[in-house]
C-alpha cells in the first residue's frame, strides 16, 4: 500500500475512532459535524470526503459494532456451555459493546430503518443463543411460547440498565456493576437446571 493510501486509510480510522468516543458520550442524535472534525483533528470536507456523509459515518460506526458484537456472541456463547459459562461470557461480551448499545438503544427511534433492522436483528440473535442454551441444559420439555417470554423479560432488563447508564467511560461499566442482580434474575427465571 502506498504512503498515501496508508495516510488515507489512518485519517479514517482516526475519524471512526474519535467519532466512537462522540457517540458514546454525546449519543448519535447530539453530535454535529463540527464535533466530529474538532474532535478529530481534520476538516469537515475530509469527513465528508471519507464518509460522503455524517449519517454513513454514523451507520459505518454502528454496524461495525454490531457485527463485532455478533461475531463475539457467536463465538463465546455456546448453546452447549454450562448455564453460568453461557450467562458469563454473554457479560462479558455485552459490557466490551455496552457504551455503543446504550446510545444505539437510546437514540433507536432517531435511526434510519436498517440500523433499527440490525438491531432487532440482533435481538433476535441474542434471544435464539439464550433459548439454545436453555434447550440444552433442561432436562425437561420446554414451551417455546413461555421460555421466550422469560428471555424477552431477561433481555428488556439487561435493554433498561443500558438505557440507565448516564456515565460513558470504561472504567464505568453498568454491565459490571449490575452483573450480580443480572445472574440472580437469570437464575430466578430460569431455575438452577444446569
Amino acid at each position: 500500500m502506498g504512503v498515501r493510501l496508508e495516510q488515507k486509510e489512518q485519517t479514517r480510522e482516526r475519524i471512526i475512532d474519535k467519532t466512537t468516543q462522540l457517540v458514546q458520550e454525546n449519543g448519535f442524535v447530539g453530535i454535529s459535524t463540527k464535533d466530529i472534525s474538532k474532535n478529530s483533528d481534520v476538516s469537515q470536507g475530509t469527513i465528508f470526503l471519507h464518509f460522503k456523509t455524517k449519517i454513513n459515518l454514523l451507520n459505518t460506526i454502528l454496524y461495525s459494532n454490531v457485527d463485532n458484537f455478533e461475531k463475539d456472541l457467536i463465538e463465546q456463547c455456546n448453546a452447549n456451555q454450562s448455564t453460568d459459562n453461557f450467562v458469563r461470557n454473554f457479560l462479558d461480551a455485552i459490557s466490551l459493546y455496552e457504551g455503543i448499545l446504550s446510545r444505539a438503544y437510546k437514540d433507536y427511534s432517531y435511526l434510519d430503518d436498517p440500523l433499527q433492522k440490525q438491531l432487532d436483528d440482533l435481538d433476535t440473535l441474542i434471544k435464539n443463543k439464550f433459548y439454545d442454551n436453555i434447550k440444552h441444559n433442561r432436562s425437561t420439555n420446554l414451551n417455546i411460547v413461555d421460555t421466550f417470554t422469560l428471555i424477552d423479560a431477561f433481555i428488556s432488563q439487561i435493554k433498561q440498565y443500558l438505557l440507565e447508564k448516564n456515565v460513558y467511560t470504561k472504567a464505568n461499566s453498568i454491565i459490571r456493576q449490575r452483573r450480580g442482580r443480572i445472574t440472580k434474575l437469570y437464575r430466578m427465571l430460569f431455575g438452577e437446571e444446569s
